[in-house]
């Protein structure tokens, strides 16, 4: 069962304001707490399925999705927004304090850059 993590941040849009997120994977979070909440896909990434097709990737999903709440929790968090996806998910950047959180969840091995189709995780 996937259930969300939520973690509050310092939203940056005009100005600065404290907001809760809900964290459902390591590339895919919702702004708010409402059924209307924005639900955000980081393009740049592509991290694991929790319901993967094995044992790793079901696990490296959850340590993606565990390492991106931690490195969201009470930061400075920008979302720079590029437009949709076919599932009506605004496709975004997410930066943190400046850094990009989908290049650090790469650097660490638990999402890749997004090469324009999924690839397998397993072999």
């Amino acid at each position: 069962m996937n259930s969300h993590i939520i973690v509050t941040i310092m939203l940056c849009v005009l100005s600065c304001e404290p907001t809760e997120i809900r964290v459902w994977d390591g590339d895919s979070l919702r702004l708010g707490m409402t059924h209307e909440a924005e639900a955000i896909r980081m393009f740049n990434i592509d991290a694991p399925e929790i319901e993967g097709q094995c044992a790793y990737e079901s696990n490296l999903a959850q340590r993606s999705k565990h390492r991106l709440a931690e490195l969201l929790q009470g930061q400075l968090v920008e979302v720079l927004r590029q437009g949709k996806d076919r599932y009506g998910r605004t496709l975004a950047s997410v930066t943190i304090n400046g850094s990009d959180a989908g290049d650090i969840l790469v650097s660490e091995g638990l999402a890749r850059t997004w090469s324009g189709r999924r690839e397998p995780w397993c072999e």
